[in-house]
């Protein structure tokens, strides 16, 4: 078994996966972290199951040090994605690698491990980010934006009466309240901005792309955009397991 940590700015996936499928996960919120809870948890895991390999991929590095001390205090060998990426080899007209968000290269290696070429990733996380793996295969880069629920908190901490409203999905454009106003300026809004990235990165690049959408709120946009051959929440972590198995395996 793989245990993979994905440490996101608002929530950490942990997933287990017992023969490439995902056999337990679990979604902690960074707000709502406890090491000493964490710690309770891991050493039940690791008691009930025989987990062989555990990889970690951060953007906080915070949180990153809360999972070192628990793994070094129960005794349990761990890899960081960061080491692990340099020996990965990733064609990319990025100037600065280093630079590169970890999730953004994991999405991208995952996708090029299963598709190849010619593929835009959309990742609605605490940034939206999309990302261009090129007719050639080559990582070109991408484009990052606000994301949804941190555009959201902005707006009510930014003014004196907008309330802060749970992101959905809605059928109408125009609002009939302050509350649907917001929810469809969200929505539709979004899809507008992606829709409209998408056309221009074919227009640059002279491209036809096929589309995948992970992320928290991948579920939402089912059906808004052409070509999406893909939606799960799950993406980045069954990059890493792919990555484990590629590069870390123990059996």
């Amino acid at each position: 078994m793989n245990l993979t940590i994905d440490i996101g700015n608002t929530n950490v996936m942990i997933c287990i996966f017992k023969n490439n499928q995902i056999f337990k996960h679990e979604k902690v919120n960074v707000v709502n972290f406890s090491k000493k809870n964490q710690y309770a948890f891991f050493k039940k895991l690791f008691i009930k199951y025989k987990i062989f390999n555990v990889l970690i991929s951060s953007v906080v590095p915070r949180i990153s040090e809360d999972f070192f001390e628990i793994f070094n205090s129960l005794n349990v060998d761990f890899f960081q994605i960061k080491n692990l990426l340099k020996i990965c080899k990733l064609k990319t007209n990025i100037k600065n690698k280093v630079s590169i968000g970890e999730d953004r290269l994991i999405n991208v290696m995952y996708a090029k491990h299963i598709y190849v070429k010619s593929i835009v990733i959309i990742d609605f996380g605490t940034a939206t980010t999309v990302d261009v793996l090129d007719k050639n295969g080559v990582y070109d880069g991408g484009v990052i934006t606000p994301g949804i629920e941190l555009s959201l908190k902005s707006l009510q901490m930014g003014t004196a009466k907008l309330p802060l409203v749970n992101f959905k999905k809605t059928n109408s454009i125009v609002g009939r309240s302050t509350k649907e106003a917001i929810q469809s300026g969200f929505f539709w809004g979004y899809v507008s901005m992606i829709q409209g990235l998408i056309e221009k990165i074919q227009k640059e690049k002279k491209s036809k792309f096929k589309i995948i959408l992970t992320g928290g709120n991948a579920k939402c946009f089912k059906e808004c955009f052409k070509n999406v051959i893909e939606i799960d929440e799950f993406f980045n972590s069954k990059g890493l397991n792919y990555l484990t198995n590629t590069y870390l395996r123990k059996s």
